[in-house]
């Protein structure tokens, strides 16, 4: 799984980091579970979206032990400035994240996962 990425948003370059502790701060962050991320997205993306990334953003700073230089409010400035949620830049993040979360995940895991979403069809 790849758990890193790194994007440009002409000039300015970003780090992104995904994984466990990533998702924990992001939905502690937003307030909902994993099951309602997708449909959360859906329903309001110019709010979601930049959560999301800034979260990732700050998570991946945090890890490098810097600071956060862009509040969540520049953060949003700064997404604007390159096109919005529909620009390259968030779609190369979204890739990222998505592939994060279900790439080379282990069959025995999408099973287990099958399992846990079907409640328990496979007992």
């Amino acid at each position: 799984m790849k758990n890193k990425t790194t994007i440009n948003f002409e000039g300015t370059e970003l780090g992104f980091h995904f994984g466990l502790g990533f998702l924990g701060e992001l939905l502690d962050n937003l307030g909902f579970s994993i099951d309602d991320l997708q449909a959360n997205i859906e329903k309001n993306p110019f709010k979601v979206i930049p959560k999301l990334m800034h979260t990732s953003y700050a998570y991946n700073l945090e890890r490098e032990g810097k600071e956060v230089d862009l509040k969540l409010l520049d953060f949003v400035d700064l997404l604007d400035s390159v096109g919005g949620v529909t620009s390259e830049g968030v779609s190369t993040f979204l890739t990222a994240f998505t592939d994060s979360m279900t790439k080379d995940v282990p069959v025995a895991v999408f099973v287990l996962c099958l399992r846990y979403d079907v409640g328990g069809v496979f007992d």
